[in-house]
């Protein structure tokens, strides 16, 4: 976010201005709408636009006489704003005119708004905690209506189709809605391979009535049907024909892309094992077997 900055002279002639949607001013001791200025100023402002809480000034734009201690103003302002959430960017500044001082604290307008003049709180079993900031933007998320009704399903098993114009592939039955926001959703195939994430837009809600959960229907109209056919057998062997060492390791070989042979790929399944499992992926064509420096050394390749 890029922030518009004030200069000294700036900041003096805002003062003297009339009052506006970008400027307030108080004297120290009218200190009980200082937190509801400051999130105001934050909710409403051009992004990145600079509004500014004069402290120590009063409605006529003349700097309050005597004195007051503007430190001590400026520790209950920040008093106040711990208290605000989520938390606000501003900057504190002093200005001189005519050898009086007061207190200018710029709120440019936030791009994580909205913010709440209080903390959001969660339960956490039998007690009450501030809510964190993912907790925070699931929370703002729930209204929505379609992240709120995904949001419902986190962690839990999902139906999902991968559709394009000419066909639609089935994810396993094991899939899990890991994360939802206003953007985007993440899923989990399988719990040794990487997350997918895809936005909102592309994703359509219906609700699998043989399994009594959700079902998604996500538009992917950029792969070609060779991509689909490809995923559609390996999700076939990987569930029908492979174990569970047999799903780790074409994970592990998916995320480096190769591995030599007959080398080991973790020390907990037996080397007989692993290439009797890399075989049946062999025979069935998503993985393919090289031979490197001069035939002397095996390698395990993807596709």
């Amino acid at each position: 976010m890029q922030i518009v900055e004030l200069s000294d002279a700036d900041l003096l002639a805002r003062m003297r201005n009339f009052e506006d949607h970008l400027v307030e001013r108080k004297v120290v001791s009218d200190n009980k709408d200082w937190k509801k200025t400051a999130v105001a100023f934050a909710n409403s402002a051009p992004i990145g636009l600079p509004a500014v809480l004069y402290v120590g000034v009063r409605a006529s734009g003349d700097i309050e006489t005597p004195q007051r201690d503007l430190d001590e103003a400026q520790r209950r302002f920040n008093a106040q704003m711990e208290k605000v959430y989520p938390r606000i960017a501003y900057v504190p500044k002093i200005i001189t005119e005519n050898g009086r001082q007061a207190l200018a604290i710029i709120v440019p307008g936030s791009e994580l708004r909205p913010h709440f003049a209080g903390l959001a709180y969660v339960r956490r079993g039998s007690q009450t905690d501030p809510a964190s900031e993912e907790q925070y933007d699931e929370l703002i998320a729930q209204r929505s209506s379609k992240a709120g009704l995904l949001l419902r399903w986190k962690g839990k098993n999902v139906t999902v189709f991968v559709r394009t114009k000419d066909t639609e592939i089935p994810w396993p039955n094991s899939t899990v809605l890991t994360e939802c926001n206003h953007f985007y959703a993440t899923f989990k195939r399988f719990a040794h391979e990487p997350a997918s994430s895809f936005p909102l837009s592309r994703i359509e809600v219906n609700f699998d009535n043989l399994r009594g959960r959700l079902q998604l229907e996500i538009s992917d109209p950029n792969r070609n049907a060779w991509s689909i056919q490809i995923d559609r057998q390996v999700f076939e062997v990987l569930s029908s024909q492979m174990n569970h060492e047999g799903r780790q390791l074409i994970g592990h070989l998916l995320t480096r892309g190769k591995v030599e042979c007959p080398q080991q790929f973790f020390a907990e399944i037996p080397l007989d094992v692993q290439n009797k499992q890399m075989e049946i992926a062999v025979k069935n064509g998503f993985v393919r077997r090289g031979l490197e420096q001069g035939g002397l050394r095996m390698t395990y390749y993807v596709g």
